[in-house]
């Protein structure tokens, strides 16, 4: 009955490293988005 009781971990613990794999394809992507549309506005300015 201990089994029942205590709660199930559904992913296991994360490293304790500083950059995790997820975290670092996470990052890439949103500097790579960001840089993108900043280079689409650079190259053609909205004029408002």
């Amino acid at each position: 009955m201990p089994d029942v009781l205590s709660g199930q971990k559904t992913e296991p613990d994360e490293d304790p490293a500083r950059f995790s794999r997820k975290r670092l394809v996470r990052w890439l992507t949103i500097l790579t988005i960001g840089t993108a549309m900043m280079w689409a506005c650079w190259q053609d300015p909205l004029y408002l």
